[in-house]
This record gives structure tokens, C-alpha cells and sequence, in this order.
């Protein structure tokens, strides 16, 4: 279960080059087909942060089509992780589990945000076999397409999200549902990653996240594999999700359309029909991982709502899959 002082660095071994905690935060504006995310990736043993903060207006399908990215690494790690700003001018506050501020204001003025974060429920702990079912049937041998990010400390928070935003001189309101995540723990960041996140928003009546593994065959066609966790959240009330199927058409890696289908710890059926609004192949500063990010619109029994649907993949991975040999 998720504590209170999950908000700040975590207990470490001092020696431990490769201790990472991280920080990730959706959020968009659907009427302007906009979606956004802000990245901390901070290594306290070694005294670095990197981040990045990604804003895409509609339909992008190559990396120099993104309407704002600002990767920077070799940052000074802060000394607090609730309560920091960093040199590339993203300030983070947690005032508790369940508050969070997020301002951001690039160095050359192209972009800002001022953003404040409500959850709807105490964040959810993916490794906990009393949350997540699932946990509990985990082999001591972790599948090597999942990698560090779930392996380790997580919590998955939905909220919602509200604040400005000024992209290149136009400013937009938000008022999002949408969501976030920490992490922690030793991330080797192998590139065998093959993951797939989607987040389904209908405000505080209901809201879903869910991560599964991906395959990809050799013509490079994407099939979602089983469930790494899951959950629906329903005026604050959280009840895991213990299994799903994921069908979606994809262009480029990107999602066009999906369809999900997901059974609650309660045996219920829940069942999720989405359409792109909004593309960008493009997520983290880590060069090895290949992010492919859309905004949906989806229709969920009588409700309209929105969110990312995300895959990461290992750059060694898709190599493994998909490089040709001319010889």
C-alpha cells in the first residue's frame, strides 16, 4: 500500500549507481485536439534529473512535426522530490498523495503551465497482491518486456486536472481528467521493453487505467498480450482490473482506433470504444526506449470521455522484430 512519504525520495543504497525515481503526468484539452505530458526522471545517488515536457496539437505521425518538445538532460538532481524545481524550469509540489502542483516556463519562452492535480482516490499500488490480484501470480522471473518502471515501487493516481497553458502564444484552459504516476527503485533501462498503457477518463463516474505487455510480429503488426495491471475508478471508489482484451488499428506505431474490453474484480464486463484525435511518436528523453502517444476520444456506456493510449518499446526489441537483413 502506498504511504504517505511514497511523495519523497525513497530508502536506497547510497552505492546504488542505477537508483532511479520518476515522475509522469498526462493531461490535455480534447476541444483543441491537444495533449500533453511532463517527464522527471531523477538518479539521486549520482546527482542527476532529466526531463522533458511534450505538447502535440492533432494528428502528428513524425517526431519534427511535435509543436513543442524540451528534452534536457545532466540536470542538478533536487534534494527534495515532493517539493522542487529544477534548472529547465519545471517546479513540482506534492502537498500530500492526492495534491499536486506542476508549473513550467521554458527558457525561451515558447512554453508554460500552471497546473494543479485533484486526485480522485489514494494512489494505487500495482505490486501490492492486496490491490492488484495479479501481483500475487508474478513468477520470481519477470517477464523482460515489462522492464523497471512496474517491476519496482509505482503508484498510478487519476485525477483531475486543471490550470493554463500557453503554447507559442496561444493560452488554453484546462480542465482535464487524466492521470500520473511515480516510480522507483534500480531501472537498468534495458531496451526490451514492450508495454502498452491506456487511460480512460468519464470524469469522477469513471475512470480506467490499464498496462499490458505488446507483441509485434515480423510485418509489424501489434497485438496486445496479457494484463500487467489494471483498475477502474468509480467516485473514488478503486476495484482492480483482473483481465482485458485490447484490439486497436495503428498506423505507424500509433493508435487510430481501440477497443477494450475489461473485467473487474466484481465480475463485471466493461467495455470501451476509442478514436484518435491526436498522435505524436514521441514520449520520454530516453533514447532507448520508442514512444508512440494518442489522444482518444472514447464512448464508454452512455459516457464520452478521453485519454492516452501509449505504447514503449525497447528500441533492441523492435530490432530484434523488424530490422531487415539485406545480406
Amino acid at each position: 500500500m502506498i504511504q504517505d512519504t511514497d511523495i519523497e525520495f525513497h530508502p536506497r543504497d547510497p552505492n546504488d549507481r542505477i537508483w532511479t525515481e520518476t515522475t509522469y503526468v498526462a493531461f490535455n484539452v480534447p476541444e483543441a485536439a491537444l495533449h500533453g505530458t511532463l517527464y522527471v526522471l531523477a538518479r539521486p545517488n549520482l546527482g542527476v534529473a532529466m526531463s522533458s515536457v511534450v505538447i502535440a496539437r492533432g494528428v502528428r505521425r513524425r517526431p519534427h512535426e511535435v509543436d513543442f518538445c524540451d528534452p534536457q538532460i545532466h540536470l542538478p538532481c533536487p534534494a527534495s522530490y515532493s517539493d522542487f524545481s529544477l534548472a529547465n524550469g519545471l517546479s513540482v509540489q506534492a502537498k500530500s498523495l492526492t495534491d499536486w502542483r506542476f508549473q513550467y516556463e521554458h527558457k525561451l519562452g515558447a512554453c508554460s503551465f500552471d497546473l494543479q492535480l485533484r486526485g480522485l482516490h489514494h494512489p494505487y499500488d500495482p505490486t501490492d497482491p492486496k490491490e492488484n490480484p495479479g501481483a500475487a501470480k508474478k513468477s520470481a522471473h519477470t517477464d523482460p518486456r515489462l522492464g523497471d518502471a512496474w517491476s519496482n515501487g509505482h503508484f498510478d493516481l487519476k485525477g483531475q486536472i486543471t490550470g493554463t497553458l500557453t503554447v507559442r502564444g496561444e493560452q488554453y484552459a484546462v480542465d482535464c481528467y487524466e492521470g500520473m504516476d511515480r516510480s522507483w527503485g534500480p531501472r537498468n533501462e534495458t531496451p526490451d521493453r514492450a508495454t502498452c498503457y491506456i487511460s480512460v477518463n468519464c470524469g469522477e463516474a469513471m475512470s480506467m487505467w490499464l498496462t499490458t505487455m505488446l507483441d509485434v510480429s515480423p510485418d509489424g503488426h501489434v497485438s496486445y498480450d496479457k494484463v500487467n495491471s489494471g483498475f477502474i475508478v468509480e467516485h473514488g471508489v478503486v476495484t482492480p482490473v483482473i483481465s482485458a482484451t485490447v484490439e486497436a488499428t495503428t498506423v505507424d506505431m500509433l493508435a487510430i482506433s481501440d477497443h477494450i474490453v475489461a473485467t473487474d474484480a466484481r465480475g463485471r464486463r466493461h467495455e470501451f470504444f476509442g478514436s484518435a484525435i491526436g498522435t505524436r511518436p514521441m514520449g520520454s528523453i530516453n533514447p532507448s526506449i520508442a514512444a508512440f502517444v494518442s489522444l482518444m476520444r472514447y464512448q464508454y456506456a452512455g459516457h464520452v470521455g478521453h485519454g492516452g493510449h501509449g505504447k514503449l518499446f525497447g528500441l533492441n526489441y523492435l530490432a530484434q522484430r523488424l530490422a531487415r537483413n539485406e545480406s
